[in-house]
């Protein structure tokens, strides 16, 4: 098995170090800064540190390889496939490791379908330095399984999610709304503890209210408490707004956040669960969908 990489940055270059070291031998790259004066250097040093082979074409990386993964940034995915995709072919797997939306990855999938090939959306879902192949991957498409099959002997954590191409980048993106806005926010709540002085305090209670309780628990009770309560959450936040703006500091997070709460209002919650509670998160976001 020849494995190839169209793009030979960071998740390429980890992953090859990765594979290296579980004695897999004779990876090919492809990367189209390898004749830049500034960047080249530091492609062919990574390329050498993998003992990954660099050729001169993407095309002669899809027509040799077995296994083939898109590494480049995401705005490129649609040209890499459109390079390669004369040379795809059945018994070949192509695995687009790019950041791409949903949307680009279910074009991807239409452009290479009559060639036979067996196309993953992989969706890289940790740090690539620390766990080089073994990041954990969720991948969709009509070759996810045969991708697992074929990585995990060599220690690739991939774990499937159909063979819907863009599901695994769904899956990727969606959580990225949490996991990038939470951080976001808390950035946003520290800079105005730290300037009243009260971090320590602050911290302490939200530690109280969100430790030893699942997630799934804080959803239910954070989504329906919001839906109920949004008129007057949202008024209290202007507060917030205030102060840190009196503070100095962005209020950008606190006002999506207000916002957000405000456009709920048009569904009127407090007034439909008068007489009892909705039963979890999944009935407020059912609501939203069916009336929006």
């Amino acid at each position: 098995m020849k494995i190839g990489f169209i793009g030979f940055g960071e998740a390429a270059y980890n992953i090859s170090l990765g594979l290296k070291g579980e004695g897999v031998t004779g990876i090919i790259a492809y990367d189209k800064m390898a004749g830049d004066p500034v960047m080249g250097p530091m492609v062919a040093g990574r390329a050498a540190e993998a003992e990954a082979a660099l050729l001169d074409t993407a095309k002669e990386v899809a027509e040799q390889a077995d296994v083939i993964f898109g590494a480049v940034p995401s705005s490129f995915a649609l040209d890499v496939c459109d390079e390669i995709k004369d040379v795809l072919c059945e018994g070949k797997i192509y695995a687009d490791v790019s950041a791409s939306t949903p949307a680009v990855k279910e074009k991807i999938w239409e452009a290479v379908r009559d060639t036979g090939v067996k196309f993953v959306d992989a969706a890289m879902l940790g740090s690539l330095p620390k766990d080089k192949h073994q990041v954990p991957i969720t991948a969709s498409g009509n070759g996810a399984d045969t991708l697992k099959e074929m990585m995990t002997p060599y220690g690739m954590k991939i774990t499937t999610a159909g063979e819907k191409a863009g599901a695994a980048s769904a899956i990727k993106l969606v959580r990225s709304i949490y996991m990038k806005g939470i951080a976001s926010l808390m950035i946003e709540m520290l800079q105005a503890a730290d300037a009243y002085d009260v971090s320590e305090e602050v911290v302490s209670s939200i530690a109280k209210s969100m430790d030893n309780i699942p997630f799934t628990s804080h959803l239910d009770r954070l989504v329906t408490g919001t839906a109920i309560h949004c008129h007057r959450r949202a008024a209290e936040l202007k507060g917030s707004i205030a102060m840190l703006e009196e503070c100095g500091f962005s209020s950008v997070m606190t006002k999506a956040a207000k916002e957000r709460m405000e456009d709920m209002e048009q569904f009127d919650f407090a007034a439909r669960y008068v007489e009892k509670k909705p039963d979890g998160w999944n009935e407020i976001i059912q609501v939203m969908k069916e009336e929006k």
